[in-house]
């Protein structure tokens, strides 16, 4: 017989995450649900499989969506720019999202650069396709997510490109941040 784990009684991601009593897990008036990165990585290729570079923006703009509504809503507890990135981007390794090798931060241009040991993508893409090698960098939903919390944090628009992927055989997933109009970044 099995006995049930009650999530009510812990606090998730050094405390950012509450589960309420319904057992509904919520942070910054969110409400979360988890799901395995073997699925979500599955679900992105399977797209990107029927629909292509299409599908690419399209998950790109979901992820960017998010993570805008996510660094506009944690602003209030971080207070904006790079010090609230590191905070964001501490929040993600406690919850298994992926975790930093580092971080750079050009001031004058504002270019962001941040290497991440793999993120749970690439980590899916290895689960779905073990063994397998990518031609294209597969963090398309990562980019986004990273470049919507980066905007959120500046109060300016950020564009992403993953230029390194574990899932190519890189040894980092690598991003590269610039500001909207500085370099237009093209998925392919």
């Amino acid at each position: 017989m099995y006995e049930r784990y009650v999530m009510a009684d812990r606090q998730l991601g050094a405390g950012m995450f509450q589960v309420n009593d319904d057992d509904e897990i919520h942070a910054f008036n969110r409400q979360w649900v988890f799901f395995s990165v073997a699925l979500l990585a599955n679900m992105v290729d399977r797209l990107v499989g029927l629909l292509g570079p299409v599908a690419k923006r399209q998950i790109y703009e979901a992820g960017f969506s998010s993570g805008k509504i996510a660094g506009d809503r944690m602003r209030q507890y971080f207070g904006g720019g790079i010090d609230q990135i590191k905070q964001h981007l501490d929040l993600i390794k406690n919850m298994g999202w992926g975790r930093v090798k580092d971080i750079q931060y050009d001031q004058s241009s504002g270019k962001i650069v941040i290497d991440f040991h793999r993120t749970w993508e690439a980590a899916g893409f290895g689960e779905v396709h073990p063994g397998e090698k990518q031609k294209a960098a597969t963090c398309i939903l990562c980019a986004g997510l990273y470049a919507g919390a980066a905007s959120g944090a500046f109060e300016k628009t950020y564009e992403a490109e993953e230029v390194l992927c574990v899932s190519k055989g890189d040894p980092v997933c690598r991003f590269e941040f610039t500001p909207a109009g500085e370099i237009k970044k093209v998925l392919k």
